[in-house]
């Protein structure tokens, strides 16, 4: 199983809680790999990573990204240029990978993520949980209103159909294309080429904010903290989950 995630110094912290809390849960890490695509970790903090994964008895690879190679990635409001690097997975991984899961920086797993893996996307691209009420974001990329409309946190990703019909390429084109059309960084891209191409996850793997508020899953596997209220600066659900995988991660005790 291929895990791969992307931060920023800044959410290294957060990257550290829901590595935790994703290795926690998983019954067997046997041949679990963990790729983290980065810029500018600092050494203290990546130890920290390793050190989190290492109390699983697994190791990290860090992918680290030249930002001049990719000046194209611009900063969207309050989305930073690490929200893209999840376009590369396909060309930064080995070509003998031919599937992988992304996770964002700001969730927690709950339950075992190898139910997760195990899905078939082999008449797919990826697979990912449906943004609820997307009409709004779907008309601006042209994608018809009966066609599903993803959440990037989450995603399944087949990088073997990527790289046979360059995802990637087609995506940071549209992006580069259309800046007036991509509000939301590398989701609005990604829906754009692939809004006809992927499998729609049940909400119960990408549980976000905005999913709470239109329906209730009482055990989801995995929460997503979407929007500007985090659990680290808000009174939102499951922050006391997030706090106690938070404590148990023993970020702060860490030198």
């Amino acid at each position: 199983m291929y895990i791969v995630t992307a931060t920023n110094d800044s959410y290294a912290k957060h990257l550290g809680v829901m590595l935790h809390s994703l290795l926690e849960n998983l019954i067997d890490k046997t041949n679990t790999n963990i790729f983290i695509i980065e810029a500018n970790i600092s050494r203290k903090n990546k130890m920290k990573l390793q050190r989190i994964v290492e109390r699983h008895n697994l190791q990290v690879e860090f992918i680290t990204i030249n930002d001049n190679d990719y000046s194209l990635f611009r900063k969207v409001g309050r989305f930073t240029k690490e929200a893209y690097y999840r376009i590369l997975i396909p060309e930064l991984l080995g070509r003998d990978i031919t599937k992988a899961i992304y996770l964002d920086c700001d969730l927690i797993v709950r339950k075992d993520i190898s139910r997760l893996w195990t899905i078939n996307i082999d008449d797919y691209f990826l697979a990912a949980a449906e943004v609820l009420e997307a009409k709004k974001m779907k008309k601006p990329l042209s994608i018809p209103a009966n066609s599903i409309y993803f959440n990037s946190g989450v995603l399944l990703i087949n990088l073997q159909k990527w790289r046979e019909n360059n995802i990637s390429t087609q995506v940071i084109q549209y992006i580069k294309d259309n800046p007036a059309k991509v509000k939301l960084p590398d989701q609005d891209g990604l829906n754009a080429i692939l809004y006809d191409k992927c499998l729609k996850l049940d909400h119960e793997w990408n549980y976000t904010t905005r999913t709470q508020k239109k329906i209730r899953i009482y055990n989801p596997a995995i929460v997503h903290f979407t929007g500007r209220k985090k659990p680290w600066n808000s009174d939102v659900p499951f922050k006391i989950e997030y706090l106690k995988y938070l404590n148990s991660s023993l970020w702060e005790q860490q030198i």
